[in-house]
């Protein structure tokens, strides 16, 4: 987390950070129309750059785009456990433990290969590859 007053080069620095780090860097961009939907459809979208395909991803959210105080609630149970509840549907869910399963069972060779243990996979995945930056 970056603290500082406005205009102290906060996003610029992070912004470095990420791009010295090799992380692909995201920042959601408020419209009129952004709502929960649109970002939960940006989350779904970092959730599957970071866990499904394993790439380094830097979130930069800042105080300017907190449209409604949802997005805290969603950010804080982001930053909390790694999952946002209701952002994805159990069919979504299942599909993505399918496309690491490969990753797992390479990984894994010990372990059971259910939709439970994948889906820790993915998350644990996710976990290690997912940055916030406030």
């Amino acid at each position: 987390m970056l603290v500082g007053v406005g205009g102290s080069g906060k996003q610029s620095l992070a912004r470095l950070a990420a791009y010295t780090s090799g992380h692909y860097a995201f920042q959601i961009t408020i419209t009129k129309n952004y709502n929960d939907n649109s970002l939960f459809e940006d989350l779904r979208n970092l959730y599957v750059k970071a866990g499904v395909k394993g790439e380094s991803v830097t979130f930069i959210f800042t105080d300017a785009e907190v449209k409604s105080e949802n997005f805290l609630e969603y950010m804080n149970s982001l930053l909390a456990t790694g999952e946002v509840v209701g952002l994805f549907a159990k069919d979504e869910r299942d599909a993505m433990c399918g496309e690491v399963r490969n990753d797992f069972v390479r990984d894994n060779p010990s372990m059971e290969e259910n939709l439970l243990n994948m889906f820790n996979y993915f998350m644990d995945r996710l976990r290690d590859n997912l940055h916030v930056c406030l």
